[in-house]
Order: structure tokens, then sequence, then C-alpha cells
């Protein structure tokens, strides 16, 4: 829990005491239009740009004591008995002062990861990294908004070590909003591939969001990337003045993964390092794995763990929920659950991966649609529906109007393939359960908010 003195804060924004006393202890704070209240002695932060909920209003007056910071004028908000108002000129630059007078107080290292799959994965591998000796605040989930980052920031305290968060973007300005909160002395960008279309209109200004990671770290940070992404190689680095570490399985780079051998139990490879080799096993599966584990050893030896400490500690990592999960299945099937997300770069990666481990038995792929790509939704989906003919799926069901594209493509490329375009649920289970057996493996991606898909997916797969 933390704990600041109401003055002094006072003092750093500039504010003027309007009603009630300063002499309080602050252990938590919060956006009022942005966060719930959930215990006293909150530093509550209120825009005048934005309407008050008197029902909200109320509930933090039964929360009390705690002080408002607000730029309203001050007989627009009358402080209560054990309800500070503090008056600034304006309160968002209150504030951005407030966020780096705390990082001044609470000076642990902040890992920031961003890339358009690999986030929730990554930091997951480095948390578990470093949680053998040190003491961690990261993410929760993939619960990675924008506006969920001073939540995140509020958690560190005295008895942290080091703070890992992910930074998902969704437009222009999320980044950069997220690294005014965490303020981080590293990030990583695992990868760059078309998404989030909707809000960026197009690739170069999704790849612009991105870029934000540098300004973000404020030329005196340290950048790691993958080599490997033709993507990240486009963001231009000749102002940026940090120290900069690549990772690679095909480019040469000072941390490279080879030899890679993927099997259902995992995933090996030998990562060269300052002309060295290590043998290092991921229990997940998948080249995309190598990726996640040798950004996270990266990040890792940066924040002071040794190389051998950080592969022992990845031996150990669990497989993490619906992340190409192997499940039994019906009628001695195998169902390979990867139902965490779905945009364009994780669903080539968990094709290409299901068709390593499936070797000659049939190849299923059950698929929905990929969402926030605007205008470029129908070129991408046929872009997968060449992709699916490519890893030899034998037979291939879509769900939804936008995964049609990727059924009616795949079926152009190639006659071989059994097509199923369904855009209503209505008979698919049945039509997916004639193809099930002891000799297939089927992969379902979706987005976990596809209901109908997730309920087959259930209906599909023996109780544990």
């Amino acid at each position: 829990m933390i704990t600041l003195k109401l003055s002094e804060i006072r003092k750093q924004l500039n504010g003027r005491l309007v009603s009630g006393s300063e002499n309080m202890d602050i252990h938590d704070a919060i956006m009022f239009h942005h966060h719930k209240l959930k215990r006293d002695h909150t530093l509550v932060f209120v825009d005048k740009r934005k309407p008050i909920s008197e029902k909200k209003w109320n509930r933090m007056l039964r929360s009390a004591p705690c002080a408002v910071i607000t730029d309203h004028q001050e007989n627009d908000i009358i402080g209560e008995d054990g309800v500070t108002i503090i008056q600034v000129g304006n309160v968002r630059e209150a504030f951005t002062k407030f966020v780096s007078y705390f990082r001044e107080i609470y000076t642990v290292p902040i890992v920031a990861i961003t890339g358009t799959c690999g986030k929730t994965t990554t930091r997951e591998m480095l948390t578990h990294i470093l949680k053998e000796n040190h003491s961690v605040t990261s993410t929760e989930q993939n619960d990675n908004a924008p506006h969920r980052s001073f939540e995140y920031l509020m958690k560190i305290d005295e008895n942290t070590d080091v703070g890992v968060f992910e930074t998902g973007v969704g437009g222009p300005g999320d980044l950069r909003y997220h690294c005014k909160v965490y303020q981080p002395d590293i990030g990583i960008i695992t990868n760059i591939g078309s998404y989030h279309l909707d809000r960026c209109k197009t690739f170069e200004r999704y790849l612009a969001a991105k870029a934000e990671m540098l300004e973000g770290l404020q030329n005196k940070g340290t950048l790691i990337l993958n080599a490997d992404d033709r993507n990240i190689s486009k963001i231009s680095l000749e102002e940026y003045k940090g120290k900069v570490h690549y990772f690679s399985i095909h480019q040469n780079s000072g941390f490279r993964g080879t030899r890679i051998s993927i099997s259902e139990t995992g995933t090996q490879f030998t990562l060269h390092s300052n002309g060295r080799h290590y043998p290092v096993f991921i229990p997940e599966i998948g080249e995309h794995q190598v990726y996640n584990g040798l950004a996270a050893l990266r990040a890792a030896q940066e924040l002071g763990v040794d190389i051998e400490t950080g592969i022992r500690r990845l031996s150990t990592f669990k497989n993490l929920e619906r992340h190409f999960q192997l499940r039994k299945g019906t009628n001695g099937s195998m169902i390979v659950d990867d139902t965490w997300n779905v945009n364009p770069i994780s669903l080539k990666e968990a094709l290409k991966t299901l068709s390593l481990i499936a070797k000659d038995k049939k190849r299923i792929a059950l698929l929905g649609d990929i969402a926030r790509l605007d205008r470029k939704t129908k070129e991408v989906h046929k872009e997968i529906g060449k992709f699916v003919v490519d890893c030899e799926i034998d037979v291939l069901f879509t769900f939804g109007r936008k995964a049609k594209f990727i059924a009616e493509q795949a079926a152009m490329e190639s006659e071989k393939i059994k097509v199923y375009p369904f855009t209503k649920i209505r008979g698919m289970e049945k039509a997916i359960l004639s193809h099930l057996d002891e000799q297939s493996y089927m992969l379902v991606k979706c987005r976990a908010t596809n209901k109908a898909l997730m309920r087959i997916k259930e209906h599909l797969m023996e109780s544990d």
C-alpha cells in the first residue's frame, strides 16, 4: 500500500486548498470518470470537461475521507465532511505532474510491452522469470487498455521490485498515454501486423502508433526489438538516443534462437548470445513462442537476471489458458484451443503450428471473423484463405460473414480442401462432428467474445 502526504501532493501540483484539511495520508489515486473508488484515503482527479454522475459522487462521499483534485470552479463542487477539495488550473496537467511525482518516489524499473500479438505471453514469461527473486507488479489477463494503466501504476508500492506492463494500442496516442503514466525504462515491441485499422484507418498510422514506444522511453531507455519483423524495421531509430537490443530467429542478432524443435510437450531451441550457446525448453508450442521467450529472456537479462537462471525459470512456465492449448476432443480427436484472441499474425502462427504438430493426421480448422480491419477486411481474410491452403489444412470451417472470405479464397486455391462456410450456427456442430475422429487435430481460433463458437468448442472437448 502506498502512503503519500496530501499536503506535499498539493504543493507538487500547485493546487489551492478550497475546503477540508490537507493533513491526510493518501493510499490510492484514481481518475473519477475512468476508475472505481475502492477505498478511503483516495486521491480523486475530477475533470471539469466531463459531467459528474451524482450516483458516483455520492458513492465517493461514503468512502470519505478522501481528496479531490479538480479544475472545476470553486462553487461548482461543494466539499462534504471528510472530503478535501483542491483546485488546480488544469486537472490533466495536474495528473501528469502527479504521475511524475509518484515515479520519482517509486523508482522501480518498469517494462512496457507492445506488439500486435505475443504481449500477454511475453509479459507472463518475464513475470515468471522474475518472480523467483523479485516482487513484480503486472497487468492482469490481457486487460491492457490505456485507462487501466494508472490503476496498475497505483499498485506499485515500497515492496515492488519491478513493474511489467502490457500496453494495448487501439489507435494513435494510446501508447503515448501508457508511457506517460508508466514512464518505462525498458520497451519491448514483439511484432507488428495489420490490426486495429478501425481507429488507425491505415497501416502506416498503426505502425506510427506502435512507434510511440520510442517517444515513451524518452530517448534514455532500453528498446528491445524483433529483428525478424519487417514492419518493425520500418521504424526509424535515427533520432533515438537510448540503447537498442535485438532478438531473432532468422536474422543475425545478439540474441538469436536456432535449431527449433516443436512437439506436443513444448518447444526446444538453442540460444546464441555473447559467443555462447544455451539449450532452452519452453512448455509452449510453436515458433512464435520462441520469439516470446527470447524477448522475455533479453528483458530479464537487462534487469540483472543471468541467462542460465532465466532459462531455468522459463522451463517451468505454465501454458496459458486458451493459448494453443491441447485438449482431448470428441471421438478421440485432439482439439487445439487458441481462443484467447485472433488477429492475422496469431492466426497464421496457429495454422502453421497446427500443420507441424498434426504431422500425417487430418488437419481441421474452425475459424471465426477477424475484427478491427476496417477497409482491409476482405483483403486480409482472403490472404488467410491462401495461407490455410499453404498449411495443407484438410477441412476448413468458418463462421461469420467476414470469415466467409477465408473459405471462399481457400476453395479457389485448392480443390482438395473441404470447405464449410457458415454464417448461422445451425447445423455447424453436426457437420464438424462428422469429421472428428482419432486421426484428426482441430484448431479453434476465434475471439473469446464469439459466444457461438466458444459454446461449440466446449461441446467438442471432453471434460477433464
